[in-house]
């Protein structure tokens, strides 16, 4: 995959939810950091429901964010690229990115993004449009492919 370097970017958030989707985020986050050699800044947040303190014990999520961030910082080891991987607590997750966003100094946010649709249409989530709307830095959406073509007959040009 060649990347086109329009922004110098040094230092990339990557938000990883152990997704399929995340192999190809990875991928593209190490090419655009590479250029300058930067640093990658993968993070994985616990969203904790209101119902409980912020900083209760969710030993299962705990558990899935240590593998998936023990298999993102192997994949970036194995791309030559620097990284941290951290997760982290946060009744939100939108508004969690943004603060790391800005207390890192990011210069590019990349989110991978599964294909959902939600009632019969494409859906970007609640989170995406939050990160678009509030980040201090560019944000490069990645979504993954269709696994099939919904409506695609119907589209007439």
């Amino acid at each position: 995959m060649q990347v086109v370097h329009l922004v110098d970017v040094s230092r990339l958030l990557l938000p990883i939810k152990g997704q399929p989707v995340d192999v190809e985020s990875i991928r593209l986050a190490a090419s655009l950091v590479r250029h300058n050699q930067g640093h990658v800044y993968a993070l994985y947040v616990i969203k904790v429901p209101r119902e409980y303190p912020i900083d209760a014990d969710f030993p299962d999520e705990i558990q899935k964010g240590e593998a998936v961030l023990g298999d993102v910082e192997e994949q970036f080891r194995s791309l030559k690229c620097e990284v941290t991987a951290e997760f982290l607590q946060a009744r939100e997750v939108g508004p969690a990115v943004i603060k790391e966003s800005q207390e890192r100094g990011i210069d590019l946010v990349l989110l991978g993004m599964p294909y959902r649709r939600r009632h019969g249409r494409f859906s970007l989530g609640d989170v995406v449009p939050y990160i678009l709307e509030h980040a201090p830095c560019p944000v490069l959406v990645l979504r993954e492919r269709m696994k099939e073509n919904p409506g695609l007959a119907a589209i007439s040009l």
